[in-house]
């Protein structure tokens, strides 16, 4: 009967009568698991007894002899028992004891049960293992026959030709061999004592099986896969597709051997397994090309004595045996061990221990596989630099949670020992010791930090919490991959992260199996995002020995600072501990970004493959890394430390502040900011955090409510809907005007007795903002933090991850970047409140405003200060309102870093000239040793090891002279001198205790001159120019002045052409891991943009200050343009006209129907009294009327007056608190500053009441600034603000149709600055007479002139002339 489908079934009638249509069961595939054949107990013994039978029986022997050999056979006879007979049990008597319980019955122990594909695995295992040492000299000697040369195909038959008299039959295999193009069919004819596989190894094919071979890959065609997988990543399914395609396209076919049918993907498997053994075969011929070269380097070392020379060989053995293997010598499957076969492989090498035993105290230099991974940072001469000087070596860790493993995908041997992944039983055996180490903390632990700050560090990240679940257990078997790099890089370490979070063990067994490679006295600087808590932990706990815990210190990453305590950055951030270099020590996330191709590829791999495609990988990563360390010594030279020198040099030049100032101003801020309350009350900041989030919902109701009436316009609605919707409408206002209230009355108390001899509102004020920079602080930290992991999630910012997740991140952003924005502008709003409601001469210093772009934040230093409120005894402190200190501060502490990376990028090129030469060295031994040996085969190799370093002697060479960033050089003697200096002079750096540290240790040891090229007899040899020795002096450079920078090669090498596109940081934070996987979200522009319209800020068009496009030039130029009758003139118009005097309001009448100006009473008093200060009010009133004068019809001076654009003090201090563009626009494009070529800007310094003036001309990109006291403080700051006030005002006049082309963001068209004042030669001679001078120089420039010839005698006459001019102006 016809089998019927589940489909059909569906839509078949029901049966009205009788039992229905008869149906069978659904065609569906049957399950392989129970089609295998039972089989009963003792079936396997019958077997053997038969076949024993039967080989007894051809020996002519008996058949009981043949049953004797099998043991527990039984005799084929039945077995004779009595016949069954029901029996009635016997009476028990009455008090009887028990029976006896029966004897227990025997247990048989049952073997572990193994599945046949398990099974199989470890045959082929074994197999491999066994083929593999005998295609080791056949492999190389292919690769020496046909090097540089063009490669035949294998003949179609090959015979060996026995000459061992083996005796063994003959077997014949028909090889498919496939090539890149065609495939050939080879007939092999061979006997056991030489295999097929060999064979074929020798002609260039690898076998895709060690024992029947059928078919055979292309070394060439394996060769270029492996080119294909270091530039990409794991392509087997790809490419044995496209083999198929192509072999189909010309002509060779490929069937199944039973049916005849086309083959479906037959070459995967076959590809598989030649890639996966072929690789095996170079990792053993490398190892012993390793081996070879570290017994030569024992032998080059022969004036050692004899323990070091013996620990030396030891050491060298063990890296050459992969000392960090993944599956050394057992593979994990579901919990249980799988023996490696004894065969794998043929070094006998021991593999590293759990416990690895001390390094000796005799070892001088580090071990030869850190050598090989970066000798820039361990082919150190001498070693012991103090950790407070930077140390020896300087690493970095993290893990990736994105690199996790499916715990479906099952285990299986490889037999592939790892050369970076740390094997689980050494990592397990370091989780036991720090879990037993912290049940016996230490009595007295040293506090770098105080607890409440680690506490707080530790709420911050996730890597800090253990116990967190960044996977789940019940999916994954492996959570991901933590990785230890050098500053440069170079992947040091590898472990696989088997628990659910980022747990201790793994930073510190690397640092473990670190210290072990290193000699006895080494210093580690080790760089970790949760760098304070881990410190405190070894602080705590006797983890470390005290031996190498002295020689261990810990800093912060340089992306993950901004997450830490401000007490915690003080000790641990990068940029502020002496002796770090300007390395960022992200070099693991650019690691992660560069191998995120991977991730989906490794997560449902066998975990044994997961592990060796990681590791391969990141071996060609660090080989190709390891060739571009010059490269990237002259990048971090020309593009890192030269623009940040020069552009910290520049800022401390315009700052004109001392070094000496600058370092006692930094000394006394890290005393107060650490003595300051961090944290507001728990109530407050409960109370602040929930009206912020209220006041969040109320304006998306607003824009719900706005988008409502805009549908209701455009549809006709009902007038009951209107109604409905005004209600809606008050109702908000209501909810509004409430939440705005509550949020004035949050800090209403009596918290803060210091505060009550200030004025009520201001004491509130400055409480509120207090309060809301630590919520913005804790907001904008967790933004960035999402943003970090985003930007690894999806391993690149334009590599698209779908529609579905491009809307998560969009909604899940949108969520949080608005409270955000909000509580920013509002702090802003704040800021401009609390510096109008600032008392004269107040003791509180004003807090800065926030940016509004939150790119810009998170690098924006202010964000992690707290907004100050305590009353300063004295004056305020410099380091706090003067902003020249600031930035002069952070740009000292760029100075120090980069005359301590000058100094360290000269001793890695020593390190590395030194192992090049020592390289050279241990080659030509190694190729002297093996000479007629039976390692001879290995020649090839190494002469391959000799051009590679003969090819990064020529690719390091350029790179490898002593540089600095100056020209003339200095002796020793004066760089002790100004190291020891007290007292330094602000044209002179002083050298740091790193830079005085690296200069003597380098002295000492000069580095050697580069080696000459090794002997190399391959074809088309080249032989390069190599470096002048006397180019290279044992004096190492130090930085000595700002303008000038000493160095030691003969001739100047200066940095003029520097290329402008410097390489960013890879934004690659936590990682997919933190999130479930219908959560991963891309990160995309539109987010970092802020270009979400919905959401988006209203600033469109906010800018930054910057130091490439302007430039301020102290030099006073003198000018014939004098006005000297401005006051006289003015004088005579006042007694020409009728002055209204007394208690009146003036108006100050102004064009294009803009609102006049007033200057009431008290606006009007400054200009009465003899010491007033003017104000807002009465200086923008006098200014205006002053340019109606000069602009009237009627006026000599209407042309200059109207190339003037008036601007009012309030324009600015709107770019300065963050105002939106609307704003602007509406209060500046009255004046029509498009069409007029000069902008008059007064500016007020609130904080010093005093008054100065920016005038900004156009056309030649000048800022003319003035200040009465002739002083060059304060001025960086605001000319900052006025170029961010051009730069938006250009924006906005061109986006409202009113051209304005003017450059303000290319670096090669500057801005230059230049003072209207000769330094040292102050006009004013009191505190009160500024705003005076501000309207002389303003009205001097209306009329066409550059100065003033007033006087400070004047100023008297010029008060009395300005007042009687407000009283010439109309009451009404």
């Amino acid at each position: 009967m016809r089998r019927i489908k589940r489909s059909e079934r569906a839509f078949q009638a029901a049966s009205r009568g009788g039992f229905g249509r008869h149906h069978t069961s659904p065609i569906k595939v049957g399950d392989a698991r129970k089609k295998a054949a039972v089989r009963g107990f003792g079936r396997d013994q019958k077997a053997d007894a038969i076949a024993a039978e039967l080989d007894a029986l051809l020996r002519g022997e008996t058949v009981a002899a043949a049953r004797d050999t099998v043991p527990g056979l039984a005799t084929s006879e039945d077995v004779q028992m009595e016949p069954w007979v029901d029996m009635d049990p016997p009476a028990a008597p009455l008090f009887a004891a028990p029976p006896p319980p029966p004897p227990p019955r025997p247990s048989l122990p049952f073997p572990p049960r193994r599945s046949t594909a398990d099974a199989a695995n470890e045959r082929l295992n074994v197999a491999w293992n066994n083929l593999l040492p005998l295609l080791e000299i056949p492999w190389a000697q292919y690769y020496e026959r046909t090097h540089g040369q063009q490669r035949d195909c294998v003949p179609a038959v090959l015979t060996h030709n026995c000459t061992a008299s083996c005796n063994g039959p003959t077997t014949v295999y028909n090889v498919k061999c496939l090539y890149t193009s065609y495939i050939q069919h080879v007939e092999i004819t061979t006997c056991p004592c030489k295999p097929a596989a060999v064979l074929l190894v020798e002609h260039g094919v690898f076998p895709a099986s060690p024992t029947q071979p059928k078919t055979g890959i292309s070394i060439d065609l394996l060769d270029f896969y492996r080119a294909l997988f270091e530039c990409s990543c794991d392509a087997v399914t790809a490419l044995a597709a496209a083999l198929h395609t192509l072999y189909e396209r010309r002509g060779f076919k490929v069937t199944t051997a039973r049916s005849g049918e086309d083959a479906v993907d037959p070459f995967r498997r076959v590809l598989t397994q030649a890639v996966q053994w072929s690789c095996n075969l170079r990792v053993r011929i490398e190892q012993r090309v390793e081996l070879a070269l570290a017994q030569a380097a024992l032998s080059t070392q022969s004036s050692m004595g004899a323990s070091a020379a013996s620990e030396e060989a030891s050491a060298a053995s063990s890296a050459a045996s992969a000392e960090t293997s993944a599956t050394s010598s057992t593979s994990t499957i579901a919990g249980s061990e799988i023996p490696t076969p004894s065969t794998a492989s043929p070094i006998d090498v021991p593999a590293a221990s759990a416990t690895p035993s001390p390094p000796s105290n005799q070892r001088d230099r580090a071990d030869r596989s850190l050598c090989e991974r970066c000798p820039a940072c361990f082919n150190l001469s001498s070693w012991g630099r103090p950790l407070k000087d930077g140390g020896d070596v300087q690493n970095g860790g993290d893990a990736c949670f994105s690199y996790r493993h499916n715990k479906k995908a099952g285990d299986g041997s490889i037999s592939y020992r790892a050369k970076y992944f740390l094997t689980k039983e050494f990592v397990d055996g370091i989780r036991k010791r720090v879990l037993a180490a912290r049940k016996k903390p230490n009595a007295n632990p040293r506090r770098r930090v105080a607890k409440e700050v680690i506490d707080a560090c530790e709420q911050s990240w996730d890597a800090a919490n253990e116990k967190k679940k960044k996977t789940n257990s019940d999916r994954y078997d492996a959570s991901g991959v933590f990785v230890m790099t050098c500053r440069h890089g170079q992947v040091i370490f590898m472990a696989n992260v088997d628990t659910p979070g980022e747990q201790q063990c793994y930073i510190i067994a690397m640092l473990e199996q670190l210290f072990s490679l290193l000699p006895w006295n080494a210093t580690v600087l080790q760089a970790y995002d949760v760098a304070c808590v881990t410190d405190h932990s070894l602080d705590l706990y006797p983890i470390f020995s005290p031996s190498i815990r002295d020689r261990l210190g810990f800093v912060i990453n340089g992306m993950h600072a901004y997450g830490h305590q401000w007490a915690c950055q003080l000790v641990y951030n990068p940029r502020f501990r002496v002796g770090m270099g300007l390395a960022d020590h992200e070099c693991v996330e650019r690691f992660w970004s560069r191998i995120r191709k991977l991730i989906p590829l490794t997560r449902g791999q066998w975990s044994s493959r997961r592990i060796w495609m990681l590791d391969v990988y990141a071996d060609f990563v660090a080989k190709e890394g390891r060739t571009n360390l010059g490269n990237w010594i002259h990048r971090q030279q020309e593009k890192n430390l030269t623009l940040k020198y020069r552009s910290a040099t520049k800022t401390i030049d315009d700052c004109r502040i001392t070094d000496q100032e600058l370092r006692a101003q930094w000394a006394a801020q890290k005393e107060a900011q650490t003595s300051i309350r961090a944290h507001a009350p728990n109530r407050l900041r409960r109370e602040l955090d929930k009206v912020l989030s209220l006041q969040t919902q109320i304006d998306a109701v607003e824009k719900a409510i706005e988008d409502t009436k805009k549908t209701f316009k455009g549809s006709g609605a009902s007038a009951r809907s209107l109604k409905i919707l005004r209600g809606l409408e008050a109702t908000h206002e209501q909810l509004s005007g409430e939440a705005e209230a509550l949020y004035g009355s949050l800090n209403i108390q009596e918290s803060f007795p210091e505060l009550r001899s200030l004025p009520l509102e201001f004491a509130q004020t400055l409480l509120v903002l207090r309060d809301l920079k630590i919520n913005i602080r804790k907001r904008a930290t967790g933004s960035f933090m999402e943003w970090e992991t985003l930007d690894r999630a999806v391993s690149g910012r334009r590599e698209a991850l779908g529609t579905k997740l491009h809307q998560s991140t969009r909604k899940a952003i949108t969520r949080r970047q608005p409270a955000l924005l909000k509580a920013i502008t509002k702090f802003n709003d704040g800021c401009a409140t609390l510096e109008r409601l600032c008392p004269p001469q107040s003791p509180i210093p004003l807090p800065s405003p926030l940016s509004t772009q939150l790119n810009v934040l998170r690098n924006d230093p202010t964000l992690h200060e707290d907004v100050w409120i305590t009353p300063s005894e004295g004056p305020i402190p410099r380091w706090l309102n003067d902003q020249d200190v600031r930035d002069g501060i952070r740009s000292l502490h760029v100075l120090d870093r980069c005359a301590e990376e000058v100094v360290r990028l000269n001793m890695e090129r020593d390190n590395l000239r030194r192992w090049l030469s020592q390289e050279k060295d241990v080659v030509t031994r190694s190729l002297e040793t093996i000479h007629n040996t039976s390692e001879s085969w290995l020649r090839f190799f190494l002469l391959q090891r000799a051009g590679e370093i003969d090819d990064l002697r020529r690719s390091w060479t350029p790179f490898l002279q002593h540089k600095d960033i100056g020209s003339r050089p200095i002796s020793m003697s004066s760089v002790a001198s100004v190291a020891s200096a007290t007292s330094v002079d602000r044209r002179v750096t002083p050298v740091t205790p790193s830079a005085a540290a690296f200069v003597s240790h380098s002295v000492s040891h000069p580095a050697p001159p580069l080696p000459a090229a090794i002997s190399n007899p391959r074809a088309n040899a080249v032989s390069h120019v190599l470096v002048d020795d006397h180019a290279f002096s044992t004096s190492l450079p130090v930085l000595r002045g700002r303008g000038q920078v000493s160095i030691v090669v003969e001739e100047d090498e200066l940095f003029d052409n520097v290329e402008d596109d410097a390489e960013g940081l890879l934004a690659i934070g936590t990682d997919l891991g933190d999130i479930s996987d219908e959560e991963q979200i891309q990160i995309i522009e539109e987010v970092l943009d802020n270009s979400d319209d919905e959401e988006e800020v209203v600033e469109t068009s906010g800018a930054e200050p910057t130091a490439d496009v302007l430039e301020i030039q102290w030099e006073f130029k003198r000018t014939n343009n004098i006005d000297s009758s401005f006051i006289r003139e003015l004088d005579i118009r006042n007694n020409s006209l009728v002055s209204t005097a007394g208690n009146f309001t003036h108006f100050v009448v102004r064009n294009n129907n803009r609102r006049p100006l007033s200057i009431a009473v008290e606006d009007l008093l400054p200009f009465t009294l003899r010491n007033g200060l003017l104000n807002n009010f009465g200086l923008n009133g006098v200014a205006a009327s002053l340019h109606n004068l000069f602009s009237a019809p009627y006026s000599p001076f209407k042309t200059s007056a109207d190339r003037c654009a008036l601007f009012t003090t309030h324009d600015l201090p709107k770019v300065h608190y963050k105002g939106s563009d609307p704003d602007i626009w509406r209060h500046i494009s009255p004046t029509e500053y498009w069409n007029k070529p000069v902008w008059l800007i007064p500016i007020h310094r609130k904080q010093q009441e005093h008054w100065v003036l920016a005038i900004v001309v156009v056309p030649t990109r000048q800022l003319l600034f003035f200040d009465s006291f002739s002083s060059s403080g304060g001025w960086r700051q605001d000319l900052g603000d006025v170029m961010i006030l051009i730069t938006r005002l250009v924006a906005l006049a061109n986006r409202n149709s009113h051209p304005l082309h003017v450059s303000t963001e290319d670096p090669e068209e500057k801005w230059v600055a230049r003072p209207l004042f000769k330094l040292g030669e102050a006009r004013q001679h009191n505190n009160h007479d500024c705003g005076l001078w501000v309207l002389s120089m303003m009205a001097a420039f209306m009329r066409g002139d550059e100065d003033t010839a007033l006087v400070d005698a004047d100023m008297p006459w010029v008060r009395h002339v300005f007042r009687r001019h407000i009283e010439t102006l109309p009451i009404s």
